[in-house]
């Protein structure tokens, strides 16, 4: 409990120092205001535009890390593999090839908005992320059902290589201006959205993190053979439905978000298995996780607008940075115990 309680004021004070930081408000300005020299109600009004932008990308960070955390871990029981993520089964990269295929092809609803704060792309970003899916449910686990659980990553496989090549030869036929324009998406980087599109889009964050957090037990249980869960009243069926469509709603709207972000949520679970392995209360170990990751993205999206001013970049290249020595460690620390 002591680390939840820790966790929680880390991130609450990350999310203070993000809103008071970026390229238009110097250290200086900061400083005054924390150190009382400066009032910060007056501070807060001439800032009041600003603020509410930065609060809007705080947030998105935030429940970017939350939903990418939890489905990590929650990917990594499922599959029983150490290396998966929530991209491994491919509609990530389904949803992100459609948002660059609709650029492509139909840049005028790609810069459409639905009640003037619903981005038309997020459209293309959740079809992506359906169809994957279906190819998933339907085509794979009805054609190579035997192969059970391995058919599943052979999906994502498959998915991801084709979506690639689909990427490159975007690339190919972009024009300098709108290559750096779907970089972001690629790279990962959080969107400029409004408060009215946050008020969307975190919910569905939050809500599919939720799912596969409560879904911790029972993937456990499937760790030691489908026989055991059946036996102990897990619907394997049923959850593995549950646990795809959660996923698909996880990876359109962190796409939506900030695009294809990565490292998070094959990072975190490794890192909250080592620092939180000795918590009696296991029912809380999901939630350490997930809080962990919303950490670690608000941390990499802070030195994304702090470092590099007034060049801001992405956050998927601070995620890399940081999650490198780390995973380092992890292999290191796992060849030294065999």
């Amino acid at each position: 409990m002591r680390a939840f309680i820790f966790l929680c004021i880390s991130l609450l004070l990350l999310c203070m120092l993000s809103l008071l930081s970026g390229p238009a408000t110097t250290w200086s300005e900061v400083w005054n205001v924390l150190a009382g020299d400066s009032p910060a109600v007056e501070f807060w009004i001439n800032n009041s535009s600003l603020f509410e932008l930065r609060l809007a990308h705080v947030t998105l960070a935030l429940c970017v890390g939350f939903a990418l955390a939890s489905g990590g871990r929650a990917m990594q029981l499922f599959l029983q593999n150490p290396l998966a993520d929530p991209h491994i089964v491919g509609l990530s990269a389904g949803s992100t090839t459609l948002v660059l295929l609709c650029i492509l092809l139909w840049p005028s609803f790609a810069a459409t908005y639905f009640f003037d704060f619903i981005p038309a792309i997020w459209i293309a970003a959740f079809v992506g992320s359906a169809l994957a899916l279906v190819f998933v449910q339907l085509v794979f686990f009805g054609v190579v059902r035997r192969w059970g659980i391995a058919s599943l990553a052979l999906a994502g496989l498959l998915i991801n290589a084709g979506c690639s090549a689909l990427m490159m030869l975007i690339f190919a036929r972009l024009s300098p201006a709108a290559l750096s324009q779907v970089q972001a998406w690629t790279l990962g980087s959080i969107q400029p959205h409004s408060l009215s599109a946050v008020a969307l889009l975190a919910p569905l964050m939050l809500f599919s993190g939720v799912v596969l957090i409560r879904f911790d037990t029972p993937l456990r249980m499937l760790s030691f053979g489908s026989e055991f869960a059946i036996a102990n009243g897990v619907n394997v069926k049923r959850m593995r439905f549950v646990l795809l469509s959660s996923l698909m709603i996880l990876c359109a709207t962190t796409v939506c978000a900030s695009g294809s972000v990565g490292f998070v949520g094959l990072l975190i679970p490794h890192l909250s298995r080592r620092i939180f392995f000795h918590d009696h209360f296991a029912g809380i170990r999901p939630w350490l996780n997930a809080l962990l990751g919303a950490t670690l993205l608000v941390l990499a999206d802070l030195c994304s607008r702090t470092l590099t001013t007034p060049i801001e970049l992405p956050v998927g290249v601070y995620t890399a940075l940081l999650s490198t020595p780390f995973l380092f460690l992890v292999l290191f620390r796992q060849r030294s115990v065999q």
